[in-house]
């Protein structure tokens, strides 16, 4: 019976990545670290006044036009990935928590990047 299941397991696995489920999980990730880093970089351009592209801008609106930017890009991001979640007929609660675990990572990928800024 463990047979069985691990081998109904298996092709219905293979069956979901040969639908793109792989594709879709790695467009996603690259799409999730971007949105973080380029709000990462806005809250550092706030951190960080200083004059930009040949004294003709200041930091703060380019920090903040890079964090509204993130912002959409990552609302974006999150609206694609749950509504893929929705179309699998998965359970709501299952959906919440995917955008908070969302959240919550590109929270965690901003103080990271933080970490390695120069003092």
């Amino acid at each position: 019976m463990g047979e069985h299941m691990a081998k109904d397991y298996l092709q219905r696995l293979n069956q979901v990545l040969e639908q793109g489920l792989a594709k879709d999980i790695f467009d996603n990730l690259r799409n999730f670290l971007m949105c973080s880093l380029l709000f990462a970089a806005g809250t550092n351009a706030l951190h960080d006044p200083r004059q930009l592209f040949l004294g003709l801008a200041v930091s703060s609106p380019a920090g903040w036009g890079l964090m509204v930017l993130a912002a959409v890009l990552t609302l974006l991001n999150i609206w694609d990935g749950l509504h893929k979640l929705a179309r699998l007929k998965r359970h709501l609660l299952l959906q919440v928590a995917v955008c908070l675990v969302y959240v919550v990572l590109a929270l965690r990928v901003v103080e990271i990047v933080w970490g390695f800024r120069s003092p």
